[in-house]
């Protein structure tokens, strides 16, 4: 019965970490992350890469899901699904703006 009460705290303390880490980088007009938040001599990292955007946004869902055990308001799933919807959009209309270029490499 122990381990039941530590379930909220612990979902609490992981939302914190993913909302300090994840979530305030995420663009709020395309969803997307960047790389990096850095621009340096090296150049800018801002690009976000479809990689990187698949492995961080699965965090917040994998969160989501828990939180739909336990979320009796509904607050932080919501949230939390709504950011990773937001995301996986902001990809698939990235994708499309470059299907162009996928059509070209395919008809050679």
């Amino acid at each position: 019965m122990k381990k039941a009460s530590q379930l909220p705290e612990r979902l609490e303390y992981y939302y914190q970490q993913i909302k300090t880490i994840i979530l305030v980088r995420q663009n709020p007009i395309t969803g997307l992350l960047p790389a990096s938040t850095a621009i340096t001599a090296h150049g800018d990292y801002t690009d976000a890469w479809v990689r990187d955007n698949v492995y961080s946004i699965l965090a917040v869902w994998g969160l989501a899901l828990a939180y739909r055990k336990v979320d009796e308001d509904k607050g932080r799933t919501y949230e939390l699904e709504h950011s990773v919807v937001k995301l996986m959009r902001g990809l698939l209309f990235a994708m499309m703006r470059q299907a162009h270029k996928v059509e070209r490499y395919c008809s050679w």
